[in-house]
């Protein structure tokens, strides 16, 4: 698709990544100064994302200048999802970069207007997160996308001292962190009562017996991401970047009951982050029982607090705010219907960092 931006010449243009003769290298060049300049890391981010990609391999569109060749990308990727039972073709757009000499409301726009065209005739609906760059919202609401859901940030405090020094004197915070430290553990010994007792195990990469808290789930209500061992091994134990864990929760038989995968950004080491969670229990919610021991062994591995990024309809919520997650930032989800059943009548998203652009 080409666009004339003045008589008789284009000034932007959009190419299929079919049709670009090095893909990979073109990538790098429209993502470098956006997305990081290490070319190293951003070969192996498009390696993880178009060559390695267990599901199919993207829809690939790039904007090229007149003069200064390619100069954006945008990538539909596929996500396998059901919801109800049925299993839905999902797209995300993934990995926008427009370079910043570049950076106005025209060649996004194209790139994304290209990008959910082509989109349509693959996939049931393509969804986005934008970041909170305002060009980018603009352009994808321009190109007929709507706002689904909101991706909330949540966060449970686990060690009240490392908050209580912002506001207290210097003196009062280890006493008075003492004192609310033991209480919250009050509170929490008394609600872990009432649950299922589970023995929590630290592992490094995807272990097959996690399989069964997937497998052992009923049909969810909400559009959720497949998470198998293909899924789960792509994008966590292969993923680019940070290193995460997953933290099992097993009963009495060894049985995985829920799991959660959990990483550390470099530059908060005091957060325990948590990119994606499931429970046999998932169509009702994650029991309070498998977040008591959550928040528990992040205050053993001397965490001060835990969070959460996620769009969860209300019964997938409600366990995470009834043990005191609270809400502190939210990020639009919009979302393009391409079926007409789902335009009419669409499920609630179930999304977290595992749909995102990886």
């Amino acid at each position: 698709m080409n666009a004339l931006l003045a008589p008789e010449t284009f000034v932007y243009r959009i190419r299929d990544g079919e049709a670009v003769g090095d893909a990979r290298s073109a990538a790098i060049q429209a993502w470098r100064g956006s997305l990081g300049d290490d070319d190293v890391l951003l070969a192996a981010r498009y390696d993880a994302l178009v060559l390695n990609s267990p599901h199919g391999r993207p829809l690939l569109r790039f904007v090229e200048h007149v003069d200064d060749g390619v100069v954006g990308f945008l990538a539909v990727a596929p996500r396998p999802m059901c919801a109800d039972g049925r299993r839905l073709r999902a797209g995300v757009l993934s990995h926008l970069a427009i370079h910043p000499a570049h950076r106005s409301l025209g060649p996004a726009l194209m790139l994304i207007e290209a990008a959910v065209e082509a989109a349509g005739e693959h996939f049931d609906f393509v969804y986005g997160i934008p970041n909170a760059h305002q060009g980018a919202s603009a352009a994808l609401r321009r190109a007929g996308m709507r706002r689904w859901a909101d991706m909330e940030r949540s966060v449970r405090v686990v060690r009240h001292g490392h908050y209580l020094s912002r506001r207290l004197p210097r003196l009062l915070v280890p006493a008075a962190g003492t004192v609310l430290d033991a209480a919250d553990a009050i509170v929490r010994a008394w609600q872990g009562l009432r649950g299922p007792r589970l023995r929590a195990r630290w592992v490094d990469r995807f272990e097959p017996a996690m399989q069964a808290a997937w497998d052992g789930a009923g049909p969810h209500p909400a559009a959720t991401a497949v998470r198998d061992a293909t899924m789960l091994r792509w994008r966590f134990d292969a993923g680019v970047g940070l290193r995460m864990r997953y933290l099992l929760l097993e009963d009495r038989a060894g049985r995985v009951r829920a799991w959660f995968a959990c990483a550390v950004e470099p530059q908060w080491p005091q957060l325990l982050d948590v990119h994606d969670f499931w429970s046999v229990d998932a169509c009702e919610g994650i029991p309070q029982a498998a977040l008591l021991r959550l928040l528990e062994q992040a205050r053993r591995s001397g965490h001060v607090a835990v969070s959460l990024r996620a769009a969860l309809d209300a019964a997938a919520a409600s366990p995470w705010r009834a043990c005191g997650f609270r809400v502190r930032g939210t990020q639009q989800l919009v979302v393009r219907w391409f079926d007409p059943g789902l335009a009419a009548s669409p499920p609630p998203p179930h999304l977290t960092y595992i749909d995102q652009d990886g």
